[in-house]
């Protein structure tokens, strides 16, 4: 699905998580299968990045959108 003009804020964000989630997937599944060593540090790595972004995007939506301010 690609961001559309006419989606809300919200919607972008939970677009940008199911994203996040994704890459979460995939970067795990790449270590799985990976018998490079420095490689698989890398994409276990990027799994903790994605995570991170997932906790922001999570935060700044009960932040701004559902929370009262």
């Amino acid at each position: 699905m690609a961001i559309d003009p006419n989606m809300t804020p919200v919607e972008v964000l939970r677009l940008a998580l199911e994203r996040e989630k994704q890459a979460v997937a995939f970067y795990k599944e790449a270590a799985e299968h990976c018998n490079h060593p420095a490689a698989k540090a890398t994409f276990l790595a990027m799994v903790e990045e994605e995570k991170d972004h997932l906790r922001r995007i999570e935060e700044d939506l009960d932040r701004y959108f559902y929370q009262d301010n």
